[in-house]
């Protein structure tokens, strides 16, 4: 094919060298060589469209992405169920059909827009310095961030266990200097860690052209007339690149070199969370919600690990087909971030339920984070029956168990603002517990009372005026006088007093001031 005649002096500018081969990404060796200040991560997902579609179900079915209208609709992206039954990009989408039952997508860039940002949230918690680049990649500045996880290969790691764990099947990552470098790596599925400007010509020049993802006429001219990798078009000269083609792609690669800066716009953690996950397919038990379910979660870990921030009760709103939608608040007993007690909080909770109408879609808010400042303390139960560590501490396993039983199963015995010792005392759902005597946060001072009180207090025998339990009992110093009841019609005045009998047994005893007048044995201390 003979290039247009207004680029023809370009052809003849081009070496007849061939191609580049791939380079190692080891830097050259020399000062030229030195580690720059900034290393920028990209990930790329180039299946982001289709991995969002099926991000809400444990089962795989065969999915593709199209692009066009009516009978011109073109298969643009497969998933690894869809390549299975000889499906490939490219194809019409009548020819899919034919190969086997598919579900055909179409993009959707504003709900991409929102998941690359909810990304940028999620792999905030491993530099505070992250930018999405649409339509399908993140940018990551981790050079402060390598001795936090171990090296660059720790936190590639923890990003690939982190990514499948939001359902994102197909990524690859490239480290550069610059931002602009990176990401061109990353697309083209070099796996490569350019750690010094020295060596970044020679890794940018075998990616081919299209990397550049450049206007379709742009491409084809360079095409024609020969040119197909980066280092091909940097081997042009400047002047005539610029004049024949376009300024803004000399100034890319320029940026991609580290000629010139090119600042990123600075991304902000949100301060509250709220995802709503819509289904490819109805989901009619409540079990199967989970696996959506779980990666809401693992965004919203990130989110709150970012922020060094816990929370202290999530809802979970479901929709279903007959548009009613029933939320479902999960309480804490204690402020949590740890996304594998969340998620055992949300199986044992959906367990028990049943489902009114099949599900479309789900949604998860969690707000009012509060910044974690104390650190966590051992308690009796982090310690197995051979003293071994366990996962699982006092709140955790009182949570479990009102998610599995229900928020009333489990109870607490709560004070409550009232003199009289019946009354002082009630049984509440645990963590529900009113705020009782206290005066601005100060607890008020009482006389000793028992914790072991008599379902009724038990007349006393008397010898000499004074109250008998196998001997004569001696009372002490201190009275506590109470009295109270009239406005519910039952009214009480009494003296109470600590009793010892002659064994040194103590006994919470008191005295009718009105009626009788006897003396009554109402609680023990020991």
């Amino acid at each position: 094919m003979n290039p247009p005649d207004h680029l023809r002096p370009l052809q003849r500018l081009v070496h007849p060298a061939p191609r580049t081969p791939q380079l190692s990404a080891a830097p050259a060796a020399g000062p030229a060589a030195t580690p720059a200040a900034e290393l920028w991560l990209a990930i790329q997902l180039p299946q982001l469209p289709l991995d969002l579609a099926t991000s809400g179900h444990a089962e795989r079915k065969p999915c593709v992405l199209v692009e066009g209208s009516g009978a011109r609709q073109r298969v643009t992206l497969v998933n690894s169920e869809a390549a299975r039954l000889g499906i490939r990009a490219g194809m019409a989408l009548g020819a899919a059909h034919a190969l086997g039952e598919v579900t055909a997508l179409q993009r959707m860039p504003a709900i991409e827009e929102r998941a690359l940002a909810r990304l940028c949230a999620w792999a905030y918690q491993f530099t505070p310095v992250v930018n999405a680049v649409g339509p399908d990649g993140l940018l990551l500045e981790v050079r402060g961030s390598l001795a936090l996880f171990g090296g660059l290969h720790g936190l590639l790691t923890t990003l690939r266990r982190g990514l499948r764990e939001l359902g994102m099947r197909s990524f690859a990552f490239a480290a550069a200097p610059t931002p602009l470098a990176a990401t061109w790596l990353a697309r083209g599925r070099q796996p490569a860690t350019v750690d010094s400007f020295a060596a970044l010509p020679a890794a940018l020049a075998v990616l081919p052209l299209d990397t550049l993802r450049l206007p379709v006429r742009q491409l084809q001219d360079f095409y024609g007339i020969g040119v197909h990798t980066i280092g091909e078009c940097l081997r042009l000269p400047r002047d005539g690149l610029a004049r024949r083609f376009a300024p803004d792609l000399l100034r890319d690669l320029d940026r991609a070199l580290g000629r010139e800066p090119d600042p990123r716009p600075a991304f902000t953690p949100p301060e509250r969370f709220s995802q709503r996950l819509d289904l490819l397919w109805e989901i009619h038990h409540a079990q199967a919600l989970t696996t959506g379910m779980e990666r809401l979660l693992h965004e919203l870990g990130g989110v709150l690990r970012a922020r060094s921030a816990v929370i202290r009760s999530l809802c979970w709103t479901l929709h279903h087909r007959d548009g009613t939608t029933v939320p479902h608040r999960l309480s804490l007993v204690a402020p949590s971030r740890d996304v594998a007690h969340l998620a055992r909080l949300t199986r044992e909770h959906f367990a028990r339920q049943r489902l009114p109408a099949p599900v479309r879609g789900f949604e998860l808010e969690a707000a009012d984070f509060e910044i974690q400042t104390a650190v966590d303390i051992e308690d009796l139960f982090c310690r197995g029956p051979r003293g071994e560590s366990t996962d699982e501490r006092w709140p955790q396993f009182v949570e479990r168990l009102q998610a599995r039983l229900g928020p009333d199963a489990l109870k607490e015995l709560a004070a409550m603002p009232d003199h009289r010792p019946e009354r002082s005392m009630r049984m509440t759902p645990l963590g529900a517990a009113p705020a009782a005597d206290t005066v601005d946060g100060t607890v008020r001072r009482r006389r000793p009372r028992p914790l072991w009180l008599t379902r009724q207090p038990l007349p006393l025998a008397e010898q000499n005026g004074r109250p008998a339990l196998g001997g004569a009992l001696t009372l002490g110093p201190e009275r506590e006088r109470v009295q109270g009841g009239w406005w519910e019609g039952a009214d009480l005045a009494r003296d109470y007093f600590v009793a010892r009998d002659p064994r040194g047994t103590r006994w919470w005893v008191f005295r009718e001031l009105e009626g009788r007048r006897g003396w009554y044995l109402h609680g023990v201390f020991e």
